[in-house]
């Protein structure tokens, strides 16, 4: 009889432990999945920002979290919310204001499962300057449909930051330039001779020196522009230009000047085509005996310069947008005439 009651007991002990070790098991398995679950959302290559609350969640994805100058960024702005309530998308292009916006879609609102509307917003976005962006926390506001005296509620986004790399090599952006090196002394007992011989010789060099100049002065140039693409030289007097602040310290006029004189040097380094130094009607109607630009591009270049005149030499002050075009308008003849690898 005792022995008995002693293999029952040890067979409720085994079938316990048993039991404890399924339960383990199936939490850990269930844990693996979900951890699986959440990592399977994340963008490849992108960045992913959700925030909820109560019934309303908001989902900011990118497609990338690094972009160069001359590439597009994608920007989707998602609300899942319950269908009894009206979500609020924020204004067009709100904090958005350091991007050319390229492109956006607003899809229409969709009914999905346990009751859910889904609506999105895409933007295609462009940088100007290379560095580090920060597309700031978003503001959506919601409330509950039906209601006399509607309360609002609010949900804020978390802010992303984008890289965006300049298309210049790294030793290019950090070249710099070292002191001079003193004069050496010359020494004080310097006969007259000697004086004739250092000029007769200096005279020599800087024939020669002159000769070969001359001679090799085309080579040259051609080495000197495959070296640096005509673009990326545009692209780095540029960013110099913008990061001189003259538009803020009202120096409107030579802000102009200088945009208006890259793009005619870089259409000579480009094309071959002599413009730093002909007046705009002379510089246009060589274009149009010239295979260098098609039609879109001589519109685009016409109205770059015809903005830039205006503002030179007619005193025309431009409205901070208009400004703001006719540096997009720059930019975008550059990025469309650039020299692709392997031309």
């Amino acid at each position: 009889m005792s022995l008995g009651r002693k293999s029952g007991k040890m067979a409720i002990s085994v079938a316990g432990v048993g039991v404890a070790f399924c339960v383990a098991l199936s939490f850990f398995l269930s844990s693996c999945k979900r951890e699986a679950d959440r990592k399977s959302t994340e963008p490849v290559g992108g960045i992913r920002t959700e925030v909820e609350r109560g019934l309303v969640k908001v989902i900011l994805t990118t497609d990338r979290k690094e972009i160069s100058i001359a590439e597009r960024l994608r920007f989707q702005i998602e609300i899942v919310a319950d269908e009894t309530y009206e979500v609020q998308l924020p204004p067009f292009g709100d904090k958005l204001e350091q991007f050319g916006i390229v492109d956006y879609h607003t899809t229409r609102p969709e009914l999905i499962e346990n009751s859910k509307v889904r609506v999105c917003r895409s933007y295609i976005l462009e940088p100007f300057l290379s560095g580090d962006y920060v597309i700031p926390p978003m503001l959506i506001t919601f409330h509950k449909k039906n209601e006399q005296a509607p309360v609002k509620h609010e949900i804020e986004t978390e802010g992303m930051k984008i890289k965006v790399t300049s298309l210049l090599p790294e030793d290019a952006r950090d070249l710099k330039i070292h002191e001079i090196t003193p004069p050496v002394d010359l020494p004080r007992a310097v006969t007259l001779r000697a004086w004739i011989a250092v000029g007769v010789g200096a005279l020599c060099l800087a024939i020669v020196a002159g000769i070969l100049f001359r001679k090799h002065r085309s080579r040259q140039v051609a080495s000197v522009a495959a070296s640096v693409p005509a673009h990326e030289i545009a692209f780095s007097e540029l960013q110099a230009l913008i990061d001189e602040h003259l538009i803020e310290a009202g120096k409107i006029k030579l802000f102009y000047q200088r945009m208006s004189s890259i793009v005619r040097h870089y259409i000579e380094r480009r094309f071959g085509l002599h413009a730093p130094e002909q007046t705009t009607e002379e510089f246009l109607e060589a274009l149009q005996s010239s295979e260098a630009l098609n039609k879109d591009y001589r519109a685009l270049l016409r109205d770059f310069l015809s903005d830039c005149d205006l503002v030179k030499f007619a005193e025309h002050r431009p409205m901070n947008e208009a400004i703001q075009t006719a540096v997009d308008s720059c930019k975008s003849f550059i990025l469309g005439t650039r020299r692709e690898a392997g031309d």
